[in-house]
């Protein structure tokens, strides 16, 4: 039973991320703030709700751990697969935008230089 509340509880946190960082429009307008505010990207988004519903289950995790102590495994292997594939995805994908970004603002410095954006390895 514990479990199921502890998913509601990720579903319901992660969608509340979701609508509080949504960049929803205000109903009224707002001239001059809304052009200057930056939009926030969908991955970064997802990257809260992830985390969200991700903390809302190593809190569940360390009380069966406190609990019952031969599930330190399961809990390790909780904690460290999605983190390393997520920290890994993550860098490959601002390393990506970044070598476009560099391209653009230093067009001398980078002459020569191609970017390849199909071959970029991790």
């Amino acid at each position: 039973m514990g479990y199921l509340l502890s998913a509601a509880a990720g579903l319901i946190g992660g969608l509340a991320a979701v609508l509080l960082f949504g960049g929803r429009k205000p109903r009224r307008r707002k001239e001059n703030k809304e052009k200057n505010r930056p939009k926030i990207e969908c991955s970064k988004l997802v990257l809260w709700a992830v985390l969200l519903t991700y903390f809302g289950g190593f809190v569940v995790g360390v009380r069966a751990v406190v609990i019952d102590p031969s599930q330190l495994g399961v809990f390790l292997t909780y904690v460290g697969a999605p983190t390393a594939t997520v920290i890994g995805f993550y860098s490959w994908k601002a390393k990506c935008e970044n070598v476009v970004k560099i391209k653009k603002a230093n067009p001398e410095a980078t002459e020569g230089m191609p970017v390849d954006l199909n071959n970029i390895q991790p």
